[in-house]
C-alpha cells in the first residue's frame, strides 16, 4: 500500500518548484509510512510466540478473490471503450480511479478488510471533487487536471490506508507481547516452598513379595 500510494502521489512533483511544499510533505509521509512498515516486519520476525498450525490454501477465498480482480478489469477496458466511444476521452481516468475505488469496496467485504473501504470512498471522493469543481481543460503543469487530482487522491487514499493498517497491526503486536509475557510474569511471582519430607516416608518401603500362581 505504502508504494502504490508513494507512485501514484508522486505526481505532486508535475508541480514543479511551485510545489515543494507538498512534496517535501509528500517524501516525510512515504519515508515515515516505510520506515514503520520495515520496523513491524523486523519485530514479527523476531516475535517469539509459539505460532500457530500452517493454515490451508483456501481455494474459495482465492476464487472470490480472482472473481473480484477479473470483474474489476472487464469493468475498466468497457468504460474506457465506451467513453472513447461517445468521445469521452477526458473522463477515461477519472472513471477508473471512481471504479477502482468501487473494487476496493467488494475487496474489504471479500477480506474483512475494513480499512479498504476508506480507500474506495477517498477515491469516489476525490473523483465526484475533481469532476465538480474543475474543468477538463484546466492544467497543473503539463498535466490535465482530471488526470493530476484523481492521481493524487488517489494515491493519498492509499497512503492512508497503509496508515491505518499499519496502527491495526501496531496494536495486534502489542497484544500478543502482552499475552506472551504474562505467563513468565505469574512464573517469575510464584516462589516453591520446601515441603519438609518425614525421614520415616523417607526411607526406601520393602518391596512385596510377588506370589506365583
Amino acid at each position: 500500500m505504502t508504494l502504490y500510494g508513494a507512485g501514484a502521489s508522486s505526481v505532486i512533483w508535475w508541480q514543479g518548484w511551485a510545489g515543494w511544499l507538498g512534496a517535501a510533505v509528500w517524501g516525510l509521509i512515504t519515508f515515515a509510512l516505510g520506515v514503520s512498515g520495515v520496523m513491524q516486519l523486523v519485530s514479527i520476525r523476531n516475535f517469539s510466540g509459539t505460532s500457530g498450525p500452517a493454515r490451508g490454501f483456501d481455494r474459495v477465498l482465492a476464487r472470490k478473490i480472482g472473481a473480484v480482480i477479473g470483474i474489476y478489469a472487464v469493468a475498466e477496458g468497457v468504460s474506457a471503450v465506451t467513453l472513447h466511444a461517445f468521445r469521452q476521452d477526458a473522463l477515461i481516468f477519472p472513471i477508473a480511479v471512481a471504479i477502482a475505488g468501487a473494487h476496493f469496496w467488494v475487496f474489504a467485504r471479500v477480506l474483512g478488510t475494513w480499512e479498504y473501504y476508506v480507500t474506495g470512498i477517498l477515491d469516489c471522493l476525490i473523483v465526484a471533487i475533481t469532476l465538480i469543481a474543475t474543468n477538463p481543460r484546466s492544467m497543473v503543469g503539463s498535466m490535465s487536471s482530471w488526470i493530476f487530482y484523481p492521481l493524487l487522491g488517489c494515491g493519498a487514499a492509499l497512503l492512508i490506508t497503509a496508515g491505518l493498517m499499519l496502527l491495526e497491526s501496531r496494536s495486534a503486536l502489542k497484544r500478543l507481547g502482552h499475552a506472551e509475557g504474562a505467563p513468565a510474569q505469574q512464573g517469575r511471582g510464584c516462589r516453591l516452598r520446601r515441603v519438609p519430607i518425614p525421614i520415616q516416608e523417607r526411607r526406601c518401603r520393602p518391596p512385596r513379595e510377588i506370589r506365583r500362581p
